[in-house]
């Protein structure tokens, strides 16, 4: 097997960047107080890594970047899974003046593949996960935030149920977190209705579950919470206002996603009856 590697960048790239010149629609004022309350004396101190998985998302990226947070206890993280399209000149493009990465895979990993990279160079007390397509809205990052640092959850999941979706949900997408739901709660006792959403936070401490992360792909979604039951992490769901995507398609492909939703769930059950029959 072939290991990939990858490079990276980082800077404020406040020379080239700067954010003042785009006028977002976003109020973080709530989230910049409550991130106040929490700060550490020092300067450097970072609360909120947020990370971008990007994968040919050259019409979408550079919006999402410029409706971002700026505050001195945030990074923003993106990798770039080898884009085949503008994605990285999109990038490069972006008005944001605060801190910002960006890590480049040298071949095509995945979707849980690139978070995974993303999450192992963050730096934050919270680290979040956002997908770049545009459907997220970064003035939600405050409700999923909140929980955590007030320590009523390790991970909170964004939910377009509790909150709101603008789109026709298809009516397979329904039906295989419905299903989920169920199978999820009846054979580890967690209730997460969306559960193939991608806007997450986890708290600093859940680190550790991602070391034994198998599924690279979209059953990335569902092991994490599988996996966070077997830690015994708390989760929550929170409201958020999903949107519908403007540009390009999903990459997911039914079959596969089937295929590996089925693995991971069996190979969890495994671990989890074995956790249950140890206790005895």
């Amino acid at each position: 097997m072939k290991t990939a590697t990858f490079k990276k960048s980082s800077g404020s790239l406040r020379e080239t960047l700067n954010h003042n010149h785009f006028k977002t629609d976003y109020d973080f004022q709530k989230l910049y107080q409550f991130l106040e309350q929490y700060k550490s004396n020092k300067d450097d101190s970072l609360l909120l890594s947020i990370i971008l998985p990007v994968y040919n998302e050259e019409k979408s990226i550079l919006k999402l970047i410029q409706s971002l947070p700026i505050h001195k206890t945030i990074e923003i993280i993106i990798v770039d899974d080898h884009s085949t399209d503008n994605s990285l000149k999109e990038i490069q493009k972006a008005k944001y003046n605060g801190k910002i990465h960006i890590i480049k895979h040298n071949i095509n990993l995945g979707y849980g593949a690139a978070l995974l990279s993303g999450i192992r160079y963050s730096k934050g007390k919270i680290f979040i996960t956002m997908d770049s397509d545009g459907q997220h809205q970064a003035s939600d990052l405050y409700f999923l935030v909140k929980p955590i640092l007030d320590g009523q959850a390790d991970i909170t999941i964004g939910s377009r149920y509790l909150g709101s979706y603008s789109y026709t949900l298809p009516l397979s997408t329904r039906i295989g977190e419905a299903v989920l739901e169920v199978v999820i709660r009846f054979f580890f006792g967690q209730k997460v209705k969306n559960n193939q959403g991608g806007f997450r936070a986890f708290h600093r401490k859940t680190i550790k579950m991602f070391e034994d992360i198998r599924f690279h792909g979209y059953a990335f979604t569902t092991e994490l919470i599988l996996s966070a039951v077997l830690h015994n992490h708390k989760i929550k769901e929170c409201p958020i206002a999903l949107l519908g995507r403007e540009h390009g398609a999903s990459y997911i492909i039914l079959n596969r996603l089937f295929i590996s939703l089925m693995l991971c769930v069996g190979l969890y059950i495994l671990k989890n009856t074995k956790r249950l029959l140890s206790r005895r």
